[in-house]
């Protein structure tokens, strides 16, 4: 077990220890609920709560601190093999604009829509609905065509920049 861990592991049995200690203050309160109470023992009472008011923002702390330095490497390239690959795709242009990468999935759902549409429109009997469906797959190549251009345009300037 790591360090982070054991530390986060010891901070969250403190709390719980704490949590307990105030239970047992709640019970021995509810039991004295009858009787006179004297102001050294509710001062008392009073300071012992502070503290473990106290404590717990401690642990508190150092469970915040702990687990945000657990997670702080995450998304880091530490092998070597991570760093070449990194390189490498660098090399081919590196990842691609969202607005490119979405484009391309758009392409892809139009691809499946003008298959559907094409199914559809061979089993239909309905001739309203073959020329809806034809105007349809037209509307749907044309957009696939004009995300194709787009998609070449950004892969010539991509190339004219290596």
């Amino acid at each position: 077990m790591s360090k982070k861990t054991q530390q986060i592991y010891k901070a969250i049995a403190s709390l719980e220890d704490l949590q307990n200690q105030i239970s047992i203050i709640k019970e021995l309160a509810k039991s004295k609920e009858g009787s006179e109470i004297s102001e050294s023992e509710r001062a008392e009472e009073i300071r012992h709560l502070e503290n473990i008011e106290f404590e717990m923002s401690q642990h508190l702390k150092s469970l915040r601190f702990w687990i945000g330095s657990l997670y702080s490497y995450n998304g880091k390239s530490t092998s070597r093999a991570k760093v070449a690959a990194s390189q490498e795709n660098g090399k081919k242009g590196g990842r691609p604009p969202k607005e490119i990468t979405e484009m391309k999935k758009r392409r892809a759902e139009l691809e499946s829509l003008i298959e559907e549409a094409n199914r559809e429109k061979l089993v239909t009997t309905d001739f309203e609905r073959e020329e809806e469906l034809t105007r349809q797959i037209e509307d749907y190549e044309n957009e696939r065509v004009r995300i194709e251009e787009k998609i070449e345009k950004w892969k010539d300037e991509r190339d004219a920049l290596k």
